[in-house]
């Protein structure tokens, strides 16, 4: 099994290349975002349901577009979960009646139980905060290089 983390897909094939281009990422990790399935918006709300109901964590991708003159413009949705969840996605979405089971199902080798554990709260406050501090000191970066960069001007001007 390969992984295209710019598609976000898996393949089975002998390429090192992913039809887009890229290479195959070498290393998997069970928490890799995985297409599952694409839907149009209407059939949105079945997809998520179904996959709320099994307990899956998922994402969306909205493909859909917007015009100034038309408004919003209907395009694909891409329903992703992690790699580690790819096998119980398929599996809900086939006893549901939302999809079929694909060719490559029985060559996945991922954990019948997968495990998603959510980011503890003190972790992701700790992330927020470096998050801000990092998003500051690039601001007084570049506050202070336009600064200088100034000065060497107004130097160069005298």
């Amino acid at each position: 099994m390969k992984y295209c983390a710019a598609c976000k897909r898996v393949f089975f094939t002998e390429d090192d290349r992913c039809e887009c281009g890229k290479r195959f990422k070498k290393k998997l990790a069970y928490d890799e975002p995985v297409e599952l399935a694409r839907t149009t918006g209407e059939r949105r709300f079945d997809f998520e349901k179904c996959l709320a109901g099994a307990e899956i964590p998922y994402s969306l991708i909205d493909g859909s577009g917007y015009s100034a003159s038309v408004g919003r413009i209907g395009g694909d949705i891409v329903l992703l979960v992690p790699l580690g969840f790819l096998k119980k996605g398929i599996d809900a979405l086939e006893g549901s009646g939302l999809s079929e089971r694909p060719d490559w199902y029985g060559k996945l080798e991922l954990p019948d139980e997968p495990v998603w554990e959510e980011m503890s709260p003190g972790k992701r406050t700790a992330v927020r905060a470096l998050s801000i501090f990092v998003f500051l000191v690039l601001i007084y970066l570049c506050v202070a290089g336009v600064d200088w960069i100034a000065g060497l001007f107004a130097r160069l001007a005298a």
